[in-house]
Order: structure tokens, then sequence, then C-alpha cells
């Protein structure tokens, strides 16, 4: 037989063998520890304690990076007051995480926080040195323009570098 039948053969036993051990195990899975395999030798494994009290994972919050707070709060405003509109979330509702920056434009990511998770609602792009918001949720090539508070733009130079 050549080996690369062996191996298959091999392969195959061994994924059934873990099918049905699978099965038999608990439904529920203790992660507290975790066993290392290297590859020089089964018999060198290591276990690690990832410990009981593991905080639950988090939701998404705004990028703190270059961003003060008060840059958060200057666009938060802006959205507020523009025309912007979605039917997936209440205006008010709607928060901001500032994806990238490129030159004076910034690309923000709307979203919506429930219960367990977080729903992506739009993109907008905010370019501070021409005032202009655009929605490109649909097409980056073929923006949206929105109106907004354009008295708002001088406290989003100061705050937002």
């Amino acid at each position: 037989m050549h080996s690369n039948h062996l191996l298959y053969i091999f392969a195959i036993s061994l994924l059934t063998g873990c099918v049905a051990a699978s099965q038999k195990t608990e439904t529920k899975a203790d992660t507290s520890t975790v066993t290392a395999v290297t590859d020089e030798a089964p018999a060198k494994q290591q276990t690690v304690d990832t410990g009981r009290n593991t905080p639950k994972t988090e939701i998404l919050k705004p990028q703190a990076g270059p961003y003060p707070p008060e840059c958060y709060k200057t666009i938060t405003d802006i959205i507020q007051s523009s025309d912007f509109k979605s039917d997936l979330a209440e205006k008010a509702n709607i928060k901001v995480r500032i994806d990238r920056q490129d030159n004076s434009k910034l690309f923000l990511q709307l979203f919506a926080s429930e219960k367990d998770h977080e729903s992506t609602i739009a993109w907008l792009r905010l370019d501070k040195a021409n005032e202009k918001l655009e929605d490109i949720t649909v097409d980056p090539d073929k923006p949206v323009q929105l109106n907004y508070d354009r008295s708002l733009i001088s406290a989003l130079r100061q705050h937002c570098p």
C-alpha cells in the first residue's frame, strides 16, 4: 500500500475516534485549563491555568487611540444634528467609533448596542478640511451628502487632531 493511503486511513481512524470520544463527554466543557502539546514528544505536555475568573467578553467601545473623549462627543453632536436617518436604530441610541483617519478625513462606524451584541448601522466619512459629512455605507465612490450644523466644525477641529 502507498504511504498516502496509510496516512489517509490513519487520519480517518483518528477523526472517527475523536468524534466518538467527544460524544461521550459532558456537554459543558471546562475551559479553566488548557493543555499544550509540543511537537517534540507527546510526553512533554504543559498545563496552563487560564483561571476560573476570566472576565466576560466586553462590548466594543470607541477606541481611545489619539482621540480624546471630547472628539467623540463633538462627532456625535455633528451626527445628531445631521439629516442622517436609519431604520435600524433611533438616532439618540447611535454610537460612534473612529475607524481610521486619512489626512483630514475621519472614517466613522455608526453602531447600536443591544443587550448582547453590537450592530453596525452605517459608515460615514467626515472631512474636516472641506466640512463635508458623507454617508458611504452603500458605495464609498458615490457618497450621499449629509447636512449638519456647521457651527460644530470649529469644535471638531479643536478636539480632534
